[in-house]
């Protein structure tokens, strides 16, 4: 990955449609087949996904995404469970956290996700 963070388009080059994500993870949910940070990371990924085309000055999109992306955060800062390169106590973060769900997706999506250090930054 070169760059910091990855774009969406980037990020996402590979990830199925919103409809189908959707329906998978939810599946996968209900049949008790993705753990908690799977679960965390490709619903922040797909709530980051959706927001792309909606209005920046949607609130209740942009609200409801924050949150999610806020959770996955807090996950894998209490878990140890950053699997790229920037942890999530990088500052870069604070700025930009769709970036981290970028970072960590991208990741995943290539299946490399394997925990960072802890630490790291």
């Amino acid at each position: 990955m070169t760059d910091f963070p990855p774009s969406g388009d980037t990020a996402y080059l590979n990830a199925p449609n919103v409809q189908d994500e959707t329906e998978e993870i939810l599946r996968l949910r209900r049949a008790g087949r993705i753990s908690d940070r799977e679960w965390r990371l490709r619903l922040a990924a797909r709530s980051d996904r959706q927001a792309v085309d909606a209005d920046p000055a949607d609130g209740k999109v942009q609200t409801a995404l924050q949150a999610i992306v806020a959770k996955l955060i807090a996950f894998d800062s209490a878990n140890g469970t950053t699997t790229g390169p920037f942890a999530t106590d990088n500052p870069a973060w604070a700025a930009d956290p769709r970036g981290y769900v970028r970072q960590e997706y991208a990741i995943w999506a290539i299946g490399d996700a394997r925990p960072c250090p802890s630490g790291t930054s």
